[in-house]
């Protein structure tokens, strides 16, 4: 610390106010006030103290003075002399929007814990550049435009940007000043402005004071203003710049009282506004005893402006010249003429400026030495982080290319063993055939001596159920020998799939032969997973007799003989609407198998990085690279299902053929057993037809023929050829549509993901960029807290590291090549900033002359 040019080449002060005054807006504008006390400006007052045009006065700028502009957050602006004239806009965020309750914000929200309710401490500062201007009379609206921005933290500042973000140019300003997240904010809009007739001064101006907010809501703001206010007041280092109107009574300021209640006295300039408007004739006494420190004394002492409304900034300045120097505005009392060098805001911007330059330079060695520890601070934090390899990307590619190696493998061990899934899918497709209850109550030709409810249904299907037969004794007409009475029969089929075996007993629109209550069916075998769910898809499709209706519904007037084709399209179309179930849960179920293997190949991979960014990233864009491709599979599938679900078509007809007489055989034969049970002849169940050897088989159809003479006409002749056609479509279709859904998934999608993922992975990670070395390092943090705490010391690192640059460029006289010469001119006291052409020897020199 004692090397500091404090204590050797700038002890005067005086020397180098422009280049003090310039570092300290750098830090400011940098955030290490966030670590660091810095000497600061702050101007405080009530509502409608004429803050506004007094910041307008030091800042020599037109700033804005309509109502609702920079009153809603804190505003920092730093000005600075320079040939060319520039304003810089940034937004400071230190500060973030919090979540609010479900109901109105309550006065009781904000505590001493919270004192910005619902804004919350961010870890570390945000400073983002909002917009740079060139021309003045853009600065209102920027600025306008950059505290909607700071209010709405819910959205990227771009969009308010006026001329470039969205939302300013398509949204009214006032209406977006109307509509924002919140009504007030901690953060900072900071203005950086350069211009050839400016001072070097940076301050912050603060939001009015108030007690009474026009919406009673907003009740809760009363107290934030007020924090916000409190906490830059009870800054150690801050000169406060306390505005009080001369056209009400002292008393009434509340600022006042919270800078002495903040025990804030000894750093407060006191300054007495509109000096225009003091009441002819009244009371000066106050304002006098004021002035001479004899009321509300400060520890800096008071001074008087006057800013009417109306006038620019130039006028303003004449206007003040002949108040208080010339003494030719009548209305200004006499008592007031022995404070005149306390007068006006020219004189107020040199006082400020220069005592900041002082507290800056005397501070300065504690400055550089707190930047010097968080510095160092950070840096430790840094090193402390895991340590990268010595070779991240070469560390990085070996994986991912063994990752590749091993992938590929995987993959081609998959599709070579994926055999059994596809023909899951194929046999649930079979399973889930429609069945049709084959049989109907008309088959029974008894005299009823009882009334009998049990069931008696059976259908065409594929599981293992029994055929219920009455409990009750019933008569057939030709014989009533206790011989024929029917027992309970079982039949018990095994599932292939041309078999036919019985539905669940139950009633089905009155055909079946009996109760009204179902028998639970048998414990029949399911499908495998991942299919089981779809066992019982397909069961009690038709009776024989809905077939029937439905066949009578459709046909055309005037044509009895002929099946409609709608009858056969409708009811295959219907058969097959199932099948997007088992496709969806067949692709899912490769896709996990997939992706269990795949990432069994990044484990094995990445071991050694399993505690490393990389490895959660590459297994995240794995996962997504896989359901890129499901997505786009399932679409495709999609369409296959459609164009099946579309209508009945094939141009194969030797397939159906053969599909339709395989069905009609196990139909026909399984449709005359119903029929000799009905009748009581048949009393044992049907051996599976495929276990008959050729003999048996042709040995049973002529049995069959000569039964028919016992029976009457079937009445369901034509439908169980309806059935048969129907069934024997569907068996073409799904043989069909499950080879096509298999190429799909076997031919297309897993060669392409075997293909593709290597690219993918690299540039998903983006390993592959001009700036990939940043990426690499990145990849190699321990994780994504890590890498974000990584992130923040690097920033933060970045911050202390300019700040000391400055500091040290202070020190050692690089920036006092542009620095301004002072002289008061004798009469009036004005300072006036110019560059001594004449002596080259003393142009960095600034000069008094005191009248």
């Amino acid at each position: 610390m004692e090397e500091s040019f404090f204590h050797t080449s700038f002890q005067d002060i005086g020397k180098k106010l422009k280049a003090c005054n310039d570092t300290l807006g750098e830090l400011q504008q940098l955030g290490v006030s966030h670590d660091v006390q810095l000497p600061e400006l702050v101007l405080v007052g009530d509502q409608s103290a004429g803050k506004s045009s007094l910041m307008s006065g030091l800042a020599n700028l037109d700033l804005p003075r309509s109502e609702g502009a920079c009153t809603r957050c804190p505003l920092h602006i730093r000005v600075s002399r320079n040939a060319e004239w520039s304003c810089r806009v940034w937004l400071r965020k230190e500060y973030s929007y919090g979540s609010i309750p479900n109901r109105p914000i309550h006065e009781s929200d904000v505590t001493n814990n919270d004192p910005f309710f619902p804004w919350r401490k961010r870890p570390s500062t945000a400073v983002l550049e909002f917009k740079t201007m060139h021309d003045k009379n853009e600065i209102e609206e920027v600025l306008r435009w950059a505290q909607i921005a700071i209010l709405n933290d819910d959205k990227p500042p771009i969009l308010f940007v006026p001329g470039r973000g969205s939302i300013a140019m398509n949204t009214p300003i006032d209406k977006a000043a109307e509509e924002t997240l919140a009504k007030f904010s901690p953060n900072v809009v900071s203005l950086e402005i350069k211009g050839p007739d400016l001072p070097d001064l940076s301050f912050y101006d603060m939001p009015g004071i108030f007690q009474n907010p026009a919406d009673a809501n907003d009740e809760y703001l009363v107290n934030v203003v007020r924090n916000l206010s409190s906490a830059y007041i009870q800054h150690p280092s801050a000169i406060i710049i306390c505005a009080m109107p001369m056209n009400s009574d002292a008393e009434n300021s509340a600022t006042f009282g919270l800078t002495r209640r903040l025990q804030a006295k000894d750093r407060t300039i006191g300054v007495l506004t509109k000096a225009d408007l003091l009441p002819d004739g009244g009371n000066h006494s106050q304002w006098l005893e004021i002035m001479k420190g004899q009321a509300h004394s400060t520890g800096l002492g008071y001074f008087i402006t006057s800013r009417p409304q109306g006038k620019d900034l130039e006028e303003l300045k004449k206007w003040e010249e002949r108040m208080f120097e010339d003494e030719s505005v009548d209305k200004w009392p006499d008592a007031f003429h022995a404070f005149v060098d306390r007068c006006g805001v020219e004189r107020l911007k040199a006082f400020l400026s220069e005592r900041l330059g002082e507290e800056f330079a005397k501070s300065l060695p504690n400055i550089k030495h707190k930047v010097k520890y968080h510095l160092d601070k950070v840096t430790r934090q840094l090193a402390n982080l895991p340590e990268l390899p010595h070779n991240v990307e070469l560390e990085i590619q070996t994986c991912l290319n063994s990752f590749a190696d091993s992938a590929r493998l995987k993959i081609d061990e998959f599709a070579a063993r994926i055999n059994s899934l596809p023909t899951n899918f194929r046999d649930c497709l079979l399973e889930i055939k429609p069945k049709f209850t084959l049989k109907d109550r008309t088959d029974i030709q008894v005299v009823e001596l009882i009334d009998d409810d049990e069931s008696d249904a059976a259908s065409v299907g594929t599981a293992t159920t029994s055929f219920v037969t009455p409990s009750k004794r019933r008569h057939t007409a030709p014989q009533t020998t206790p011989s024929n009475k029917r027992t309970r029969t079982d039949l018990a089929v095994n599932g292939t799939p041309n078999m036919v075996k019985p539905e669940e007993a139950g009633i089905a629109n009155g055909n079946s032969f009996g109760p009204s209550q179902p028998v639970p069916p048998q414990p029949r075998q399911g499908l495998p997973e991942p299919f089981t769910q779809f066992s019982d898809v397909g069961r009690g499709f038709r009776t024989l007799r809905a077939v029937k209706e439905e066949i009578q519904a459709k046909m055309k007037a005037g044509m009895p003989s002929i099946i409609p084709p709608d009858v056969y399209n409708d009811l295959a179309m219907e058969a097959i609407r199932p099948w997007n179930g088992p496709t969806t849960v067949y692709l899912k179920e490769v896709i996990r198998q997939l992706q269990a293997e795949l990432d069994s190949a990044l484990n094995k991979s990445l071991e050694n990085l399993k505690k490393r960014f990389i490895y959660t990233e590459a297994k995240r864009h794995l996962k997504s690279c896989l359901d890129e491709h499901w997505r786009k599979t399932q679409l495709e599938l999609d369409e296959l299902y459609n164009d099946e679900a579309e209508r009945v078509m094939t141009y194969n007809t030797e397939a159906f053929d053969q599909c339709l007489k395989s069905e009609r055989a196990v139909l026909t034969r399984f449709r005359h057993h119903m029929r000799m049970m009905g009748a009581g002849y048949a009393q044992k169940s049907l051996v599976p037809w495929e276990v008959l050897t050729e003999e048996k088989q042709v040995q049973e159809i002529k049995r069959r023929e000569s039964e028919q003479t016992k029976l009457k006409p079937d009445e369901f002749e034509r439908e169980v050829e309806v059935v048969s056609y129907v069934r024997g479509y569907y068996k073409l279709a799904a043989l069909r549509y499950s080879d096509a859904v298999t190429q799909r998934i076997v031919c297309r999608m897993i060669p392409a993901i075997r293909r593709q993922l290597r690219n993918y992975l690299d540039d998903k990670l983006g390993v592959r960029g001009s700036d990939s070395t940043g990426v690499y390092e990145k990849l190699m943090d321990e994780d994504a807290a890590t890498a974000a705490k990584r992130e923040m010391l690097k920033m933060e690192q970045g911050k202390f590291i300019q700040a000391l640059q400055s500091i040290e460029d202070l020190e050692s006289g690089k920036l006092s090549d542009t620095a301004s010469v002072i002289e008061y001119s004798g009469v009036q006291s004005e300072p006036v900033l110019r560059r001594r052409e004449s002596d080259a020897t003393m142009e960095n020199d600034v000069h008094y002359d005191e009248a």
